[in-house]
């Protein structure tokens, strides 16, 4: 296998990501925070700088929620703080990835939307704007690619099942949801060379019903 990049390394589904594809034999190449700061193209330009040459596939993971409130009272810099985290980090690095897939003949792309953006909530118009905007951006970059090999996913998960939020939910409700290393084998078959899927959207729900 080549090499993949993975950012949100640090995260608990990060870890689960780096994990599987490290034993199924890809070179993962762990980005976090210590590495830089994705909203800033220059320091996104640094990182691509340090691409190694055979890279041929990008796990986008970065991203979050912060606890939500009605429409008329989200602050501005709040609605932007979430669009940054997850959105800005994703089209920074996947505008510099691009290139490089070019170069390479090809690769495949995998971002994180979220359950939200196929069940809008309330109090959580921020994130679902935001997650909605990496979908069709990963939708964009699929029909981009198309012509160079490259293909683009995007994965819906409701709540991850971690000891954070176990803690925070219980472990009955917990139990209905998708682990870190479910989402991960997911991944690994969406970037692996037998995968000739693009442009999907995979709701990973668990035992959630609506």
């Amino acid at each position: 296998m080549s090499s993949v990049l993975i950012t949100g390394a640090s995260g608990n589904l990060g870890q689960a990501v780096q994990k599987e594809l490290s034993e199924r034999g890809w070179n993962a190449i762990p980005i976090s925070t210590d590495d830089g700061d994705l909203t800033n193209p220059d320091d996104v330009d640094r990182i691509a700088g340090s691409f190694p040459a055979d890279l041929s596939a990008a796990a986008l993971l970065v991203g979050g929620i912060r606890a939500g409130v009605l429409i008329e009272e989200i602050l501005l810099q709040d609605f932007q703080f979430m669009l940054n985290l997850n959105v800005i980090t994703t089209f920074n690095v996947m505008k510099a990835i691009i290139p490089v897939l070019k170069k390479n003949n090809g690769g495949s792309i995998v971002t994180m939307g979220a359950q939200i953006v196929m069940h809008p909530a309330a109090n959580k118009a921020a994130y679902s704007a935001a997650k909605t905007a990496v979908v069709a951006l990963t939708q964009s970059a699929a029909e981009e690619g198309r012509p160079f090999g490259i293909r683009a996913n995007s994965i819906l998960p409701s709540i991850l099942k971690t000891k954070e939020n176990i803690d925070w939910a219980g472990e009955e409700e917990a139990r209905k949801w998708p682990t870190p290393e479910e989402v991960a084998s997911i991944i690994a078959f969406l970037i692996s060379p037998q995968c000739t899927l693009t442009g999907a959207i995979i709701p990973m729900f668990g035992e959630l019903n609506f």
